[in-house]
């Protein structure tokens, strides 16, 4: 997913900030995605933590499409990252069709790749199980090969799984 043209971009701006003006300050916001950009997951979790329990209901993310709350919301919140990296969604790669990749405009950055898994409450397996499941598949699936063509070697893998409002993320070492 990129941003068409400067008036969407205007307005995706104007939404992200709006979103979060009560619910998280500027400075937490991007340490947040300083975080994830140098792969500290511990705080980057922590503050994504933060921004789902002030921001989002509950009933927002508990039914059948929550998972593409979490998706969209983290996408809107990687916006800032349009002058140095290239945020895809839901493209080919490899075998597979990853859930968002974080493009490093310069190669010798971290490039990153996150998969999105929701946890059912009926569902039998648990946080840790579906984090492995999902950092597998991008693993089985080749999802890394883009970044690879695009020259980037340093690259990182993320599984963020939700169960309503709770989160896990792990990542691929």
């Amino acid at each position: 997913m990129s941003i068409p043209n400067l008036e969407v971009t205007t307005l995706y701006y104007g939404l992200i900030e709006a979103w979060f003006k009560d619910t998280i300050t500027k400075q937490s916001y991007d340490l947040m995605i300083h975080s994830l950009i140098t792969s500290d997951i511990k705080i980057f979790g922590k503050l994504l933590r933060q921004f789902v329990l002030k921001s989002i209901s509950y009933f927002d993310v508990g039914g059948y499409e929550g998972g593409k709350v979490y998706h969209a919301f983290v996408l809107g919140m990687l916006i800032a990252l349009h002058d140095t990296h290239e945020v895809l969604s839901n493209r080919e790669s490899g075998y597979g069709r990853y859930d968002v990749m974080v493009v490093p405009r310069d190669v010798s950055k971290l490039g990153i790749i996150i998969e999105f898994k929701k946890l059912d409450p009926d569902d039998e397996e648990n946080l840790e199980e579906t984090a492995e499941a999902a950092l597998k598949q991008i693993k089985d699936k080749r999802y890394a090969v883009t970044l690879e063509d695009r020259g980037i070697t340093n690259i990182k893998e993320f599984a963020i799984v939700f169960k309503g409002k709770e989160i896990y993320i792990k990542e691929n070492i």
